[in-house]
Formats: structure tokens, C-alpha cells, sequence
């Protein structure tokens, strides 16, 4: 009888937890909001519902891991994605792993949550601390061949008030929270004419999130040994930024999030500190 007992025990759990690792996979999981970034929208200490099933949920990319912490096998499968019900909304407020931490696997970096305020094919400009989007130069698939080329505008420079500590954190681009851009978000097909002031933004994209190696030799420019005078992007990235803006670090100060980074939709607030929150809707 004992041995029936445990046995059946032992089921019960098993199938709890695959039931609970199938769900944070692939239909949702929660988030503890951690800072002041997203006032008035999302309040420190407010716990959401992330749903994953509304950009598509991601297949892990470490699969050999535990789904929260640091405990894994350094071993990445390739991105993959299922489809979703829906894209990218500007607006939609957004949950991903943080970009930057490139000492981790992506699907293991530290949560951010953000709206998301350009989507790819925009191009973005802030000036006097006013967003300003503009698609015109949206090329994707869809809409043009990849040999059509995205020349963005002469970005603007600001040096009364620059910052080293704003993208692209270069004393060549004078950027600040209240002049920034014209930026262009790449978009999954298009392309872009290289130039000097192209690779100091898309630097980071054609290394780091798309694994090239990429030199410059006066002006020329070289992505895996080959000389380029175009480049055609793999992913399509977004904007994010922080409701409450003047305490907010986002894509004003570290660039794009790129698509793989995307976990899913902040829907609803599932607990919170402040009355009348818990069980609303994210808008």
C-alpha cells in the first residue's frame, strides 16, 4: 500500500511540474516589477501576467537549463518561434531579456519590461523630448525586395547637453533623453547603405545579435572578411522606453531589442500594492 502511495505521489508531482514547465514555456508566466520605470503604468512591486501566446512563444534557446536562475548547460539551440496571434503594437507594453547581458544566453538574461514605442520599419526622432515616429522608410519583405536599401536621415547632433552614456555612446553622435535621432529600426529583409555614421548605430546589430565580425579600414567597411557597402538585416528589432522617462534606462541609453529577446505581452496586473489594481488590464 505504501509503495501504491508513493508511486502515485511521485505521478501527481511529475505531472505538475511538467504541467507547470509547459505553461512558463509556451502560454505564460508572471513578473515582479522591480523599479519606478514604468509609473504610472506599473508601480514597483506590481506582479503581471506575461502572455506568450500573443507574439508567439519562444522555443528555449538553452534547452538544457532550469527555467528561472542561472543553472544551465551552455549549449544554444538556433532561435525559433511559434506563431502568435498577433505582432508588435506600438505601444504594447513588452516583456524581453535585457540585451546587454551578453555574458548570458539570451533566454537566461534579466527581465525588463517597457513599452515598446517604434516597431521595425520606423524611424524614430525625440526632439525636446517629444517622440516623433515616422514609417516611410519601412521596407520589409512583404513590401520590398531586400535589395532595396534603407538610407537614413543625417542623424541629428546635440552637443550642448551630450552624454557618452546615451546610444550610441559615441562622442561622434551627440545624443541626449530630449534630442535624439532620426534613428531607423531595422526590419527583418531590409537593408542599409554602410557608411561611418551607420556602423557606429548598427554596430552592435551586425556583431552581437546577428554574429558577424565587422572592420573598418578608413572608409570601408568589412562584415565577415567581405567588403559591404550594404547591409541586409536578419531580425527585426523595436524601441522600448519606460513610461516614467526621466527614470527609465531603455533604448535611449543601450539601442534595440532585438526580436529573439522577446518573451511576450504584459497583459494584466496579477498583484499590486497600490487599491483597485490587481486584475487590470495593461493599456
Amino acid at each position: 500500500m505504501l509503495t501504491d502511495y508513493i508511486r502515485k505521489a511521485a505521478k501527481i508531482i511529475f505531472w505538475a511540474f511538467f504541467t507547470w514547465i509547459f505553461s512558463r514555456i509556451f502560454l505564460f508566466q508572471t513578473f515582479l516589477i522591480p523599479t519606478a520605470s514604468m509609473q504610472p503604468t506599473l508601480v514597483e512591486g506590481d506582479r503581471i501576467f506575461v502572455n506568450k501566446l500573443a507574439y508567439g512563444p519562444r522555443i528555449p534557446i538553452t534547452p538544457l537549463s532550469l527555467p528561472s536562475g542561472n543553472m544551465y548547460v551552455d549549449w544554444q539551440l538556433p532561435y525559433m518561434r511559434l506563431p502568435g496571434f498577433s505582432e508588435v503594437q506600438r505601444n504594447d507594453v513588452i516583456v524581453f531579456n535585457y540585451p546587454m547581458d551578453d555574458d548570458l544566453p539570451v533566454d537566461h538574461r534579466k527581465g525588463y519590461v517597457k513599452r515598446c514605442v517604434a516597431i521595425p520599419g520606423d524611424t524614430l526622432s525625440i526632439r525636446d523630448g517629444i517622440v516623433k515616429i515616422a514609417s516611410a522608410f519601412m521596407l520589409t519583405p512583404a513590401h520590398a525586395p531586400a535589395s532595396d536599401c534603407v538610407d537614413p536621415v543625417q542623424p541629428f547632433y546635440d552637443s550642448s547637453a551630450y552624454s557618452p552614456n546615451f546610444f550610441p555612446n559615441s562622442s561622434f553622435i551627440k545624443w541626449n533623453p530630449d534630442h535624439f535621432g532620426p534613428l531607423y529600426i531595422p526590419a527583418a529583409g531590409a537593408s542599409i547603405v554602410l557608411n561611418r555614421n551607420n556602423i557606429l548605430l548598427y554596430k552592435r546589430i551586425i556583431e552581437q545579435y546577428e554574429h558577424n565580425t565587422l572592420r573598418t579600414s578608413n572608409d570601408s567597411v568589412f562584415i565577415n572578411e567581405h567588403y559591404r557597402v550594404t547591409y541586409t538585416f536578419k531580425m527585426d528589432y523595436y524601441f522600448a522606453m519606460g513610461d516614467n522617462r526621466n527614470n527609465s534606462l531603455d533604448s535611449r541609453f543601450w539601442g534595440f531589442v532585438p526580436e529573439d529577446h522577446l518573451i511576450g505581452k504584459a497583459s494584466y496586473i496579477l498583484t499590486s500594492s497600490s487599491p483597485g489594481r490587481k486584475w487590470s488590464g495593461i493599456q
